[in-house]
C-alpha cells in the first residue's frame, strides 16, 4: 500500500468509490381512489311487489303501497285493437297509488317500475279481463242491405235484401202470411250459384258482439253453411266469426245467434251463403254490442 502524505491510498480509493455511490430511489406508487358508491335506493322494489291488479266497468285498476312516499314512475304498456299503447305515471309518491286504465277485452299489460329519474327498474307482466258492459241488440234505425242477387219486382215478388233490416215482425208485401225476407234471384238459367252473400250497413262503425239471423219461414228455401266477415269500409273484408264456417238451420224461424269478435270497430257486415237450398232465402237480421 502506498503512503501518499500520511494517507494510505487504498483507504483514499474506498473513500471516493463510498461518496460516489448514489443511494437507490423506490418510485412512489399511488394508491388507487376507492370510489364509495351510493347504492340504489330499492323502494321502487318495494312498490313493484305490492302492485295489484282488479277488473272494474270496462277497465283495469291498478294499486299499489309507497310507504316511504319516495317519488316512483310507473309505465303501463299494452294493446287495444292492435295498436299499442302506453300510461305513464311519473313522480309518484302517493302513499297508496293508483290509475285506471280503459279496457275492453283481455288484456295484458307490461308495468316498469324505477325510482324517478332512475336506471334501474324492474318490470311485472299482469293481466284481467275488465267488467263488461251486458249486451243488447242494435236498433236498425237507417240500416241497408245489398245483395249479390234478390227478387225485388213489382211485377213478381218484392223479395228484396232490405227485408232482412226492418223489423222482424214486418210481414212480406207480396206473402202477408209471412215475414219479409230476402231471396235470391232465380230466374236466370241456370239460376245463380252458390256462393251468395249479402251486405248490412250499420252506418256507424262498432264492435259488435253476436249477429242473430232468422230463417224464411219455409225451411225448404234455406241455407246451411255460411260465414260472417266485417269491414270498416265495405271493401275489405276480414273473418269476425273465429274463421270457421257457420252451420244454420231454415227449419228453425226463431233468431240463431252467433258470436263474432271483430278486431275493430266495424261498419259492414257480409253474409256469405255457401251450402244450401238452390233458391236461398234469409228472414232477418240483427246485431248486438256492449253498451
Amino acid at each position: 500500500m502506498i503512503k501518499i502524505k500520511g494517507v494510505y491510498t487504498g483507504i483514499l480509493l474506498i473513500a471516493l468509490f463510498t461518496a460516489c455511490k448514489k443511494n437507490p430511489v423506490v418510485p412512489a406508487v399511488e394508491a388507487p381512489e376507492v370510489s364509495v358508491g351510493v347504492p340504489e335506493d330499492p323502494n321502487y322494489q318495494t312498490v313493484a311487489a305490492s302492485i295489484e291488479i282488479f277488473p272494474v266497468l270496462e277497465g283495469a285498476k291498478f294499486v299499489w303501497v309507497n310507504a316511504s312516499k319516495k317519488a316512483v314512475t310507473l309505465k303501463f304498456k299494452y294493446t287495444i285493437d292492435g295498436i299499442n299503447k302506453e300510461t305513464l305515471v311519473d313522480n309518484n309518491v302517493a302513499a297508496n297509488g293508483t290509475v285506471t286504465i280503459p279496457i275492453f277485452e283481455l288484456t295484458n299489460f307490461s308495468v316498469a317500475i324505477s325510482n324517478t329519474g332512475s336506471k334501474l327498474l324492474t318490470t311485472r307482466l299482469m293481466g284481467v279481463l275488465p267488467v263488461q258492459k251486458p249486451e243488447a241488440k242494435l236498433a236498425k234505425t237507417g240500416w241497408t242491405a245489398t245483395a249479390s242477387s234478390e227478387i225485388n219486382n213489382p211485377d213478381e215478388e218484392l223479395n228484396g235484401a232490405m227485408n232482412i233490416v226492418d223489423a222482424v215482425d214486418i210481414k212480406s208485401i207480396t206473402n202477408p202470411s209471412a215475414p219479409s225476407f230476402w231471396q235470391s234471384d232465380y230466374n236466370l238459367d241456370p239460376i245463380y250459384p252458390y256462393p251468395h252473400w249479402l251486405i248490412v250497413d250499420l252506418k256507424q262503425a262498432i264492435k259488435i258482439t253476436k249477429v242473430g239471423l232468422n230463417a224464411h219461414n219455409d225451411g225448404n228455401q234455406g241455407f246451411t253453411q255460411f260465414k260472417i266477415e266485417g269491414s270498416v269500409d265495405g271493401i275489405g273484408f276480414t273473418n269476425i266469426g273465429g274463421g270457421t264456417d257457420k252451420t244454420f238451420n231454415p227449419k228453425i224461424t226463431t233468431e240463431q245467434v252467433f258470436a263474432v269478435s271483430p278486431a275493430t270497430a266495424i261498419r259492414y257486415v257480409k253474409i256469405t251463403l255457401l251450402l244450401g237450398s238452390p233458391y236461398p232465402c234469409l228472414g232477418n237480421f240483427e246485431a248486438y254490442a256492449r253498451q
